[in-house]
């Protein structure tokens, strides 16, 4: 019987799934504990350049809020197509063994 077309380990790639799985826990929970601090500043006096610099700072906080986002998505979805690959990988070489072993036992 030979061996698998590839050399992938399953359970290494659901280990790196596991990994990037927490590691977008970890960045979402720190990205949400920042939101306040990062859209909330309040200018420091009534003058107008200190109105204009505490928008200025709210547009960049909301800014890297949305790219920390759009960034915590893809790593999730990262994590989910790494697991979906460990899984079948191994459904499609169980499948395969099954054939093999099947063809050459009818055959």
């Amino acid at each position: 019987m030979a061996g698998p077309l590839l050399n992938v380990s399953p359970t290494g790639v659901g280990l790196s799934a596991a990994v990037e799985a927490a590691i977008t826990a970890e960045l979402g929970a720190v990205v949400a504990g920042g939101t306040a601090t990062l859209i909330t500043v309040t200018p420091m006096g009534a003058d107008p350049a200190s109105v204009a610099f505490a928008a200025a700072c709210n547009a960049a906080g909301a800014a890297y809020l949305g790219a920390a986002a759009e960034h915590t998505a893809s790593r999730g979805l990262f994590s989910g197509a790494q697991g979906l690959a460990g899984a079948t990988f191994e459904t499609t070489e169980a499948l395969r063994r099954l054939v093999t072993t099947l063809g050459s036992v009818i055959g």
